[in-house]
């Protein structure tokens, strides 16, 4: 059975729908992370991890949240991951919290920076240029030609 036959490119369809669903990185690393949780209970079977994704994320009103489960919550202004310390009737307490707060734009000073990281496109093609084929959808990648 090659990787194209099996169930692990459905699996990878599934995460990446996941993600352009919900944008937020925080997130998208939490269930990527439960993702390989389930997996290291199935190794071997990812088409039943692609039956469970759909069921990672749930909605939920306030009063059906439990201490210690896991939100996504979004606000006018902010989008909050974080773990349930305690609950009142209107209201949540949060701890662990990744806040993605997301403005139109924004300056960084360069005295404020520490550390920058670069997301590098197209590395494979850089390195190994005849490996580079259409995608799983059947498209060329974008400024790559097929077959070079």
């Amino acid at each position: 059975m090659t990787f194209q036959e099996s169930d692990y490119p459905n699996l990878k369809k599934e995460m990446i729908n996941f993600i352009y669903k919900y944008k937020n990185p925080a997130l998208v690393v939490e269930v990527l992370k439960e993702i390989w949780e389930t997996h290291k209970q199935v190794p071997i079977y990812p088409g039943i991890i692609s039956m469970c994704l759909p069921g990672m994320v749930k909605e939920k009103k306030i009063g059906e949240l439990k201490k210690g489960e896991r939100v996504f919550i979004k606000t006018k202004t902010l989008e909050i991951l974080g773990t349930i310390k305690s609950k009142k009737k209107n209201s949540i307490m949060l701890e662990s919290l990744e806040v993605v707060k997301r403005p139109r734009s924004v300056e960084v000073k360069s005295k404020e920076v520490k550390n920058i990281l670069a997301v590098e496109k197209g590395v494979l093609e850089k390195i190994w240029p005849t490996l580079v084929f259409k995608d799983a959808d059947n498209r060329q990648r974008a400024g790559v030609k097929v077959g070079k």
